[in-house]
């Protein structure tokens, strides 16, 4: 039987809408290979610097206006960063691997879903970007349980901060950049 491989980097998100307290992707695993993520406190100031799977954040604050391109690929509009740049490491896995993201702590305020993307890149995923383009298709998804529990929140929290979502099983082998989102309601019930 033929694996499909998989290669993939990561663009993460966390939709909120205020500063204090975010949350970032800390470590990732795929299959049984961890890579750390970026860490928008300690990274910046590295020399030389550490390269990671996941692509530089900018910023830590809300994405408050979706037409930007902050919504797509990461970045930090209001801040002066316009998207983000590829990431420069990247992880293969076979099609139907399980993938856990550890996400720092997530304020018990910032109530919503969790939604997992992945778009495929046309060539070289070290120095591709989606753009605007409609690249992305949805993969995973995790709203509110029966019991009224919050993904992202009160899952989250339960599973020590890793949200786990799996590769489809029948992907077409290629490399495929993963995008997390948290978003937050606020007044979410």
């Amino acid at each position: 039987m033929t694996k499909n491989l998989i290669t993939f980097a990561a663009a993460l998100f966390a939709f909120a809408q205020s500063v204090n307290g975010h949350g970032y992707v800390q470590e990732i695993k795929l299959g049984s290979v961890s890579y750390a993520g970026y860490n928008p406190y300690v990274d910046p100031y590295l020399s030389p610097s550490v390269p990671r799977i996941v692509r530089t954040i900018p910023g830590n604050g809300p994405v408050e206006d979706l037409s930007l391109i902050d919504v797509q690929c990461n970045g930090w509009s209001a801040g002066g960063v316009v998207g983000s740049a590829p990431s420069k490491v990247y992880g293969t896995v076979a099609a139907g691997t399980q993938v856990h993201l550890n996400w720092t702590t997530w304020p018990d305020s910032h109530k919503g879903p969790i939604i997992t993307y992945l778009a495929r890149a046309p060539s070289d995923i070290t120095a591709w970007s989606p753009g605007t383009s409609a690249v992305w298709f949805k993969v995973a998804e995790s709203g509110k349980d029966s019991s009224g529990r919050w993904a992202a929140t009160d899952l989250l929290t339960a599973s020590s901060g890793v949200y786990t979502f799996t590769i489809p099983p029948k992907l077409k082998a290629g490399q495929y950049i993963i995008r997390n989102e948290l978003i937050a309601l606020h007044s979410g019930e």
